[in-house]
């Protein structure tokens, strides 16, 4: 047993050996994996975060004459400098996003081309091209309305952080559900204020004698902001009022309550990103389709885990299979004990339907993990055989 774990790790080891990073390999690795990577990558992230947050105080910052007049040439400096940096930073995505599959396969040109289509890529273009754009202009042409453009640049921090993906899966995710909550909400306006027009119009038909003066107090009440500018006053009237008010929180509290849930469990899923090029360069992967890849990264899930912590107890049941990213575990069991790295899977086991950990491994050092449910991995084995058959040791990888 011993002896064919030491045999898989010298043969992925060789593998690691053998590939040697391009430039433009190392360009992708830096900015699209800084955090997993680890290194120069990290160095480089926690960079750009901070000049995208000191650029936004920056441009708060000039709009106060008692600072910006004495330091004028100063924050002309600073916005030189990160807009170059930003540019140059725009540039290398796009020229190292071939590295994706996704993009590199087929022809190059027209995949960076629908790579700066991307959401976050447009954010990265907007937030330097004005100022070139400016330059380009020599002031022929008023463009201080762009401006505004410039507090874009603290959308490029969401790259780095996990929270607006999770939002934007949710709601995609739970897009039927929050399409039904807005319907609902629509008729309940319209309901509410078609009843406080009936109620309040002959009293207040300046302000209730129409139904859409009454659908604007309706989604004021309802939302509890309650601006005061349209109130009721008759008897019936504001007893209708405390109705909607109470309906309002209920109502609200339905697509608050789907989001919120969604929202924290993206999160725990997945507690860092995994992105294309990571399960592309894991041996157990190697050779698989795009199709493949793209059903695996869909799936799988992500979990950081501190040193010390048990991951498999040997004799219960496996339910759990993980695969290291990054990180150094121990595993013991009868015959022996022995070191796990990046690369090495944990829960072979859950492959068989009802199994159990025949070895305990825990964490030796904090440890990132891609990891899938028992269930999910046998879905996937019988579509792909070949992964069951890597997982069994079946066939060498």
């Amino acid at each position: 047993m011993q002896q064919e774990n030491d045999t898989q790790s010298s043969k992925r080891l060789a593998r690691k050996a053998e590939h040697r990073p391009t430039v433009r390999q190392w360009a992708y690795l830096i900015l699209e994996e800084g955090h997993t990577e680890g290194g120069i990558s990290r160095v480089v992230e926690m960079f750009l975060i901070f000049l995208i947050v000191s650029n936004t105080i920056a441009v708060i910052l000039e709009t106060v004459p008692e600072l910006y007049n004495p330091y004028r040439a100063f924050f002309s400096a600073f916005e030189q400098v990160t807009v170059y940096i930003f540019a140059v930073e725009y540039f290398f995505r796009v020229w190292s996003s071939v590295e994706d599959p996704r993009i590199g396969d087929g022809k190059p040109w027209s995949g960076r081309l629908r790579f700066a289509m991307r959401p976050m890529m447009i954010v990265d273009f907007l937030s330097f091209a004005p100022y070139f754009l400016a330059l380009a202009f020599g002031g022929a042409v008023d463009l201080r309305a762009l401006r505004v453009l410039r507090l874009l640049r603290l959308l490029k921090i969401a790259r780095y952080s996990q929270a607006m993906p999770a939002l934007l899966g949710v709601l995609y995710a739970e897009r039927r559900a929050l399409f039904g909550a807005f319907i609902l909400l629509i008729f309940t306006v319209c309901v509410t204020g078609e009843v406080m027009h009936l109620i309040e119009g002959s009293a207040q038909p300046k302000i209730f004698g129409t139904l859409p003066g009454a659908m604007y107090w309706a989604i004021t009440t309802l939302t509890t902001v309650g601006y005061g500018d349209e109130t009721p006053i008759t008897w019936a009237g504001k007893l209708w009022a405390g109705i909607t008010m109470v309906t309002g929180l209920v109502l609200f509290a339905l697509p608050v309550g789907i989001i919120a849930t969604g929202f924290v469990n993206g999160l725990h899923k997945r507690e860092f990103s995994i992105t294309w090029s990571m399960v592309k360069r894991q041996p157990l992967f190697d050779g698989f389709e795009v199709d493949a890849i793209r059903q695996i990264l869909d799936t799988m899930g992500a979990s950081v885990v501190q040193d010390h912590t048990r991951i498999a107890v040997s004799g219960q049941g496996a339910d759990m299979f993980y695969l290291v990213i990054s990180g150094r575990a121990h595993a013991e069991d009868e015959n022996g004990s022995w070191d796990l790295e990046a690369g090495d899977i944990i829960g072979e086991e859950s492959l068989g339907d009802g199994g159990t950990y025949k070895r305990t491994v825990w964490a030796r050092t904090e440890m990132r993990m891609m990891n899938l449910m028992g269930e999910d991995l046998r879905r996937l084995a019988r579509k792909y055989p070949l992964l069951g058959q890597r997982i069994r040791n079946e066939v060498p990888w």
